[in-house]
Formats: structure tokens, sequence, C-alpha cells
């Protein structure tokens, strides 16, 4: 099994634990980043089919998952369901996260949130039973 890529979701050790945690339960089964950190070459971009583990806070390898799907959507666009598939149980609640956290993300490159900023978004399944509860 060839891992692309280490990752974790979140920005505080108790945010990367949680949401670790609900890829574990199936709750979070995708995630999103801002397409302007690619095109700087701050992130490296998934493809469908990698392999990628996913980390807690202490870097440990909580699972291994699969890309399956990958799409660029602007951030005005976001549904309520892929909201749900990020594990923030809501539009509303995804927003008031992501919001400010691509805020902060965008004025560190000089960029501004609009609603037209380009978010790549991927989905995963957990391709290691090992771990699943």
């Amino acid at each position: 099994m060839i891992i692309k890529q280490q990752i974790k979701f979140g920005g505080t050790d108790k945010d990367i634990d949680e949401l670790a945690q609900k890829v574990l339960s199936g709750e979070k089964t995708a995630t999103s980043s801002l397409l302007a950190y690619y095109k700087a070459g701050l992130k490296e971009l998934s493809t469908v089919g990698d392999l990628l583990s996913v980390l807690d806070s202490s870097d440990n390898i909580v699972t291994i998952v699969k890309v399956t799907r990958i799409q660029i959507i602007r951030f005005g666009d976001i549904t309520e369901s892929f909201a749900i598939e990020e594990g923030d149980e809501s539009l509303a609640n995804w927003k008031a996260i992501h919001h400010p956290y691509y805020m902060q993300q965008l004025a560190e490159i000089g960029e501004t949130l609009t609603y037209d900023t380009e978010l790549v978004c991927e989905w995963f399944h957990i391709v290691d039973e090992e771990f699943k509860d």
C-alpha cells in the first residue's frame, strides 16, 4: 500500500482529534481546501485513487482513506449535503467554521475570500478496515 500523503483535518489539536474520530465513525467523508493554496505551491493536490494517512494531533495514523472524487466548487456554492459530508452538521455551521479559516489563509497569501473563491473538494472512504469502528 503506497501512501501519497499524511493529512490532518482542522487547525487546533482538539479539532484535529475530533475530525479524525469523525473520519473513523464515517461522519466525515469529505474535505475542502483552497485552490489558491495549490496554485501557490503550498499544498499537494490529490488525485482520485490516492491513499492518504489521516493523523491525529500527536502524528499517529488513525486510518487510511482513499480519495474517490475531487471537484472544484466555489465557496458560495457549497451545499448543505457537502457540509454534512465534511462532518460539520449543517451548511450554517460549515460557513461559521470555514469563513474565518479561509479568510485567514487567503490573507496570508494576499488574497480575499469571496463567493467565487474556488475550493478543492475531495471525497474519500476508509480502506484500512483495521482502523474502522
